[in-house]
């Protein structure tokens, strides 16, 4: 009888045990928490932008709402779970996405602040040449005015295979060689362009071989 009731005290303290070592691990997964996809967005007039809620629960709904039409507007997607804005005019307004539980009551509103800024009304390359070694990389910096546009221009490069560009100005020298790059505004056409040399750097000079002795 003995050895009966030590062995089951000790399957108790086993299953005790392991129940509270499991215990955290369970309790660490928790619902992930819903939010929007930015806080906070800076656009350009007529440019669009898609914000989407994630995390959402079941059977739980989303409504965006501008808190100004004029400035930014709102066109729900079929999905209920993102909206494209549009930036209508110049100004700041905030766009919220409301929450609803299944009973359609407010449960969250979750907030994204958009400033919309003018067209660039000029814009130049800081500098008009600039010299790269094969297979080096940089990015072409800007000058657009007036300072509050945010307006993306489009790069270009007019010989891929000797200097390539993204869309965010960083160039690369593929070959030696020469080629224009390009930034125009698609608000008005105006166009910088910024020529872009690769050169080969000199293969380094051989140590001299010390003289053989006599």
């Amino acid at each position: 009888m003995k050895h009966k009731f030590y062995y089951g005290v000790l399957i108790f303290a086993l299953i005790f045990s392991a129940a509270a070592l499991f215990r955290p691990v369970a309790g660490s997964c928790a619902a992930k928490k819903t939010k929007m996809n930015v806080k906070k967005l800076t656009l350009t007039k007529n440019d669009t932008y898609t914000l989407r809620v994630y995390n959402l629960k079941k059977k739980y709904t989303v409504k965006f709402v501008s808190a100004d039409d004029s400035i930014v507007s709102v066109n729900e997607n079929a999905n209920k779970k993102s909206a494209v804005i549009t930036a209508v005019s110049l100004g700041t307004a905030q766009v919220r996405a409301n929450i609803y539980n299944r009973k359609d009551k407010l449960v969250r509103s979750l907030k994204t602040n958009v400033k919309v800024t003018p067209f660039a009304v000029s814009i130049k390359f800081a500098k008009k040449k600039v010299k790269l070694a094969l297979n080096d990389t940089t990015k072409l910096s800007i000058i657009i005015k007036p300072r509050t546009s945010h307006e993306v221009p489009l790069f270009e490069s007019s010989n891929p295979d000797v200097v390539t560009v993204n869309s965010k100005g960083i160039i690369t020298a593929i070959a030696p060689g020469n080629a224009i790059i390009t930034a125009t505004l698609l608000s008005s056409g105006q166009k910088a362009e910024c020529d872009v040399i690769v050169v080969v750097p000199p293969s380094p000079t051989p140590d001299p071989q010390p003289e053989p002795l006599e």
